[in-house]
């Protein structure tokens, strides 16, 4: 069993497209709930799932600034085993339940304009430091054509009650668009620090980050977020965040996230 920092379960929002124009980039550089995938696993919850169980989680996405809202969804799984492709690798599917935008007077609820698959796997899983890897890829269903591959690497220490990480994510485009360009470069920080080691206030852990974004042919975003996370039982967790894209920009993107993750436990 791979060790759980500060003793949470994940919180994983996976993307939303809140907006027909945006891209639902990899890695964290997203107005979406894939930014919180990323960001939490710096802090917080484990890099992977307990071998052996499965998570499903939900989520709502409201942005302030478009008027966008989405539910994402996600499903994860980890094999049982000792192998990393099996037993040390995580696999993961998400995508938009609902997705409802504001298009110029009007609106359009859909279901999402893409999959994601991802699989992270733990390559080394030491007292204070772990590092992982996760290649992944966006399948468009609508509104772009092809896909979009890259990985993310990913590495958090933990001390204490303390715990922070970093995130390096590329991916590239197999057709390029003017919403969707060849390669994106994100680079995040996050710190998050539980209350307490124990009694109520352990169950809650607050957390902040930030995250750099370039993409082909773009300006750069910087992009900052803050939330807390409410572990209220060893498999039921939820996660209230605000998301700040675009900060350097003349018209930033305000959102707030609110998420439940449910552990079902080990699959017979």
């Amino acid at each position: 069993m791979f060790r759980v920092a500060a003793g949470f379960t994940a919180i994983l929002l996976m993307p939303s497209l809140g907006s027909a124009d945006l891209l639902p980039r990899l890695g964290l550089g997203t107005r979406s709930g894939s930014t919180i995938t990323l960001r939490k696993r710096l802090h917080v919850n484990t890099l992977i799932t307990e071998p052996g169980t499965a998570e499903i989680e939900w989520g709502s996405l409201d942005s302030f600034s478009s008027g966008n809202f989405t539910l994402p969804a996600a499903f994860k799984y980890t094999p049982q085993g000792h192998r990393i492709i099996w037993g040390r690798t995580e696999y993961s599917l998400a995508f938009d339940s609902v997705s409802v935008a504001d298009l110029g007077g009007g609106r359009i609820t859909q279901f999402s304009q893409s999959l994601t698959a991802t699989a992270t796997s733990v390559l080394h899983d030491g007292e204070k430091l772990d590092i992982a890897i996760a290649p992944q890829a966006v399948f468009f269903l609508r509104g772009e054509q092809g896909a979009r591959l890259g990985a993310i690497a990913i590495a958090r220490y933990d001390t204490g009650r303390h715990s922070m990480g970093v995130t390096v994510s590329w991916s590239a485009a197999t057709h390029i668009s003017a919403s969707n360009p060849a390669g994106t470069l994100d680079v995040g920080l996050g710190y998050g620090r539980r209350l307490a080691a124990g009694g109520l206030l352990g169950k809650f852990t607050p957390h902040c980050n930030a995250v750099w974004e370039r993409s082909t042919g773009l300006d750069r975003v910087v992009s900052v977020f803050e939330g807390v996370e409410y572990q209220m039982t060893e498999r039921l967790a939820f996660d209230l965040s605000g998301q700040h894209f675009g900060i350097n920009g003349n018209t930033p993107d305000h959102q707030i996230a609110f998420g439940i993750t449910l552990n079902v436990g080990r699959l017979n």
